[in-house]
């Protein structure tokens, strides 16, 4: 509300405040100069000789509205002798008793039953709102709407003038009078100039700050060219602007400090600070970690917290890890070899590289001899469908833009606790253009969702009025659009439900002997996805799946089951992957999955040479190959099946368009099931609109760990020792970096800097058969550190692989770091994974939210 806003300015003037915090939009927001401010308050003391008319023109000044009986903030009534008002930063409205022309007593009072509360000697009214119109500035306003509606000569616009220069006169409604502010005040502030030069300021985010003040701008200018262009104000009264310019003058004469998650390259202090820190493991269900980690801390000299909850259990912990060797003390700063803990501080675990100092954080976990136990309690979920899942990660956050099916467009501004008529309930606060603000009872919630249209350009996001007719309109012809689409939608479902398909067989007893060689324990998810592919196998209709689920969560086995089950009932399966390292691991894979069936599997792809790719693909059109890997090479004109029933895609987002069109022809009359971690927006919206069907994965393998993610500025100290640190438990090592003329370089510095390490290079342009040999000394483990290019971006599966390191991850897309990031953690050992950018690097707006969401969400299927 303004009056809130008006009351921080209140206490900014009088010093009555520390500290402002304030997003860019609301600081740069034009509102009443200080001067003015200063001294439009109405101070009322006992004794004060005050005539109720004069109060009652101050009060219609200052934006108070006269009313019956007061209910709300911002009212004021007059009855004989007494004046009930609610002044603005009060928490109960106020009742002033006069006798004649002097104020006898001043009291607060209850809203609900009218009885005094307390009695007060003075009064002091703020304003309700940022423009206050005393008599000139009125005169001045109506002279320009009159000026106005001397040179409009559209009806419609007349008309609307009319009424603001009457509700001007009246000081009725003026709800409209925010675009005459340059009018009513020649020297329009902003709360950037409510704030002296004593003060510190702190810009969190720059980045952010630059494009929420571009976009703040870029909406003003909007408002303000529809204003010119429907005519309803003079250009000469609608050129405030320059935003971003007041706030470079406001930020050259303050001390500044920039706070960035990422460094931004900002260097006005005269230096830049980076706190190289990096988030640590919890460690909630695994004390062996917890101790192999301690003692690693130990051996190599830090300083160690650990945050437990209470003494209790620092005592008891203490205790056991004596008997593990491990000598700790309980309270204390810590000395170095000899771990403290901190008992009641709740802080998330982290690590100073450079100053050898780690927070391990043990808070709200569970500790019995030998164990640590996750102190919440899982509460079991209730089965929700495929689509529920996907749209319950369109969750609000503060900020976010909205769409009421009423009222259009606007921005949530979170949850708000509101008392009317003395029942006190949560309302979702919605603002929209003007500052209107529409509150939503929480049970109504299902009338506001989320708003997708504009992806990550929020500039091109107009908000909406309240009650506008611009709304109306757009919502109309997205109903007539959504109808069309429906016909569209029902033709296509119908015609494919009536184009004929391969009724496979019903499983047999070869089948489940097959099932039952798989060495793992199925996943629900994985059971729930294999029983709903198999249906669909076994009905007439061409089957479109979409299997979505995490990386490493099982979707190959699914479709091998699925792939059996073709090759059982008598037809040959192709399986599109989009790498030639892909399609050489699944073809190894299947050979070793399948081995001891009958069942015959070949291979195309660059790792193969032309007279082999001729002889498999005769071999193919003969029928005497069952199950056929390959990368684009399947989708050449040469390739023909004799009886083909099946077609798996796997990551389907790395086809192009023209793949997609010969692939169209490949499944035009068989089952297709397609397999993705991140499906592209097309794919998914087919899934959701019931074009195609849906399994989704999203429970992880048994005893799989989330992996650690950790996102630095480049650091050669951190990234050397990240790799000793997995050499040293046996593991191996992925390096991206994808510039190949630079990966021979990097390799040579590995390995003379982490002695005794074995060093390979692997990319897209070395030999076939090279690239072939490094790969199997991979999967084999005689290569300790693979420094390599993209090429391992989709479905690689090296279980000892355990640390990831990616050099300028900021240069890559979400979807392709998550892919990425799969690489590692695909057993029950603690996978690491850093994604490091340049060294006083500034990265954009987009980059840093991919590097925050990469790092912020490592768990399982988020």
């Amino acid at each position: 509300y303004e009056y809130e806003r008006l009351s921080v300015l209140n206490r900014i003037l009088a010093k009555d405040v520390d500290v402002v915090i304030a997003t860019p939009d609301a600081a740069l927001q034009y509102t009443v100069p200080a001067d003015i401010l200063g001294i439009s308050s109405i101070n009322v003391k006992v004794g004060d000789v005050l005539p109720l008319e004069s109060l009652t023109e101050k009060l219609n000044a200052l934006g108070y509205v006269r009313v019956d009986m007061v209910d709300g903030c911002g009212q004021f009534s007059v009855r004989g002798g007494i004046c009930d008002i609610f002044p603005t930063q009060y928490e109960n409205p106020v009742r002033i008793d006069t006798f004649g022309d002097e104020v006898d007593r001043i009291g607060s009072f209850d809203i609900i039953s009218q009885r005094s509360i307390d009695m007060i000697d003075s009064l002091c009214i703020t304003p309700t709102r940022e423009i206050i119109m005393d008599a000139e500035s009125k005169k001045r306003v109506c002279d320009v709407i009159s000026a106005q509606i001397k040179k409009v000569k559209e009806q419609h616009t007349v008309e609307i003038l009319e009424d603001e220069l009457s509700s001007v006169r009246e000081s009725t409604d003026t709800s409209f009078i925010d675009k005459y502010i340059s009018v009513i005040y020649p020297k329009a502030q902003t709360l950037l100039d409510y704030i002296g030069n004593e003060f510190l300021v702190i810009v969190q985010e720059s980045a952010s700050v630059n494009t929420r003040i571009q976009s703040y701008e870029f909406h003003m200018k909007e408002e303000i060219e529809e204003l010119l262009k429907e005519k309803l104000i003079h250009g000469e009264f609608a050129n405030y602007g320059g935003w971003s310019e007041d706030f470079r003058s406001f930020l050259e004469v303050r001390t500044v400090v920039y706070c960035n998650n990422f460094s931004a390259g900002i260097d006005k202090l005269g230096g830049m600070y980076n706190i190289n820190s990096r988030q640590n493991v919890t460690y909630r269900d695994n004390y062996k970690l917890f101790c192999d980690d301690l003692r690693h801390y130990i051996d190599n000299g830090y300083r160690i917290s650990i945050m437990v909850e209470n003494e209790t259990i620092a005592s008891r912990m203490s205790e056991s890890l004596r008997e593990d060797g491990i000598k700790t003390v309980i309270g204390g700063d810590g000395e170095r070899g000899f771990p403290s803990f901190v008992c009641g501080i709740n802080l998330s675990g982290f690590e100073l590289n450079a100053s050898k100092y780690v927070c391990m954080s043990l808070y709200a976990s569970v500790y019995t001899p030998g164990k640590l136990l996750s102190g919440r309690v899982k509460k079991r979920k209730s089965k929700v469908s495929a689509k529920e899942k996907i749209l319950s990660y369109a969750e609000l956050s503060v900020g976010d833009y909205v769409v009421h099916e009423k009222h259009g467009i606007g921005i949530y501004k979170g949850l708000s606790t509101i008392t009317v008529a003395g029942n006190t309930s949560d309302y979702v606060s919605v603002e929209y253009a003007g500052g209107d603000k529409l509150y939503i009872p929480c049970t109504q919630m299902d009338s506001l969702s989320k708003y997708i249209g504009a992806g990550s350009d929020t500039n091109a996001v107009k908000i909406s009025k309240m009650n506008g007719t611009a709304w109306v309109k757009a919502r109309n012809k997205a109903k007539a659009s959504a109808k069309e689409m429906a016909k569209e939608l029902i033709t296509l479902y119908a015609e494919r439900m009536r184009r004929p398909g391969i009724k496979f067989d019903e499983d047999d007893a070869l089948q489940m002997e097959f099932e039952s060689a798989f060495e793992y324990e199925e996943t629900d998810g994985q059971n729930e996805a294999i029983a709903e592919i198999k249906a669909d196998m076994e009905r007439p209709v061409p089957m479109e799946r979409l299997l979505c689920g995490d990386v490493g969560y099982g979707k190959t086995e699914v479709a091998l089951r699925a792939a059996f089950k073709a090759v059982a009932s008598g037809y040959q399966v192709a399986i599109l992957v989009p790498t030639t390292i892909l399609a050489l691991q699944h073809y190894r894979t299947i050979l070793s999955r399948m081995r001891g069936f009958p069942v015959i599997a070949d291979m195309v792809s660059r790792f193969r040479k032309p007279k082999q790719q001729a002889e498999t693909l005769r071999r193919v059109k003969r029928g005497e190959v069952d199950i056929l890997v390959g990368t684009h090479r399947l989708l050449s004109k040469d390739v023909e099946f004799r009886k083909l029933g099946l077609v798996v895609i796997d990551e389907e987002q790395r086809f192009g368009v023209a793949q997609k069109e010969k692939l169209k022809q490949l499944t035009k009359d068989v089952d297709v099931l397609t397999l993705t971690a991140t499906p592209i927006p097309r794919t998914l919206n087919m899934a959701m609109s019931g074009i195609r069907d849906m399994s989704i994965l999203e429970e992880p393998p048994t005893d799989r760990l989330p992996v650690q993610t950790y996102v630095l500025e480049y650091d050669e100290g951190i990234i050397y020792e990240a790799i000793k640190k997995e050499l040293r438990r046996g593991g191996q090592v992925f390096y991206m970096h994808n510039r190949v003329e630079e990966l021979s370089v990097i390799a040579g510095k590995i390995a003379s800097n982490v002695e005794g390490s074995v060093v390979a290079v692997a990319h897209g342009q070395m030999d076939k058969e090279e690239l072939s040999d490094i790969w199997q000394d991979m999967v084999d483990g005689k290569i300790d550190v693979l420094v390599c290019t993209t090429l391992i971006e989709a479905g690689i599966d090296v279980p000892n692989a355990n640390t990831l390191i990616i050099d300028d991850a900021d240069r890559y897309g979400l979807a392709q770091l998550h892919q990425i990031r799969g690489r590692v953690g695909r057993s029950g050992r603690r996978a690491y994974a850093y994604f490091s950018y340049r060294k006083g690097k500034e990265l954009s707006e987009i980059a840093q939210k991919r590097l925050e969401a990469i790092r912020d969400f490592t768990e399982f299927g988020s």
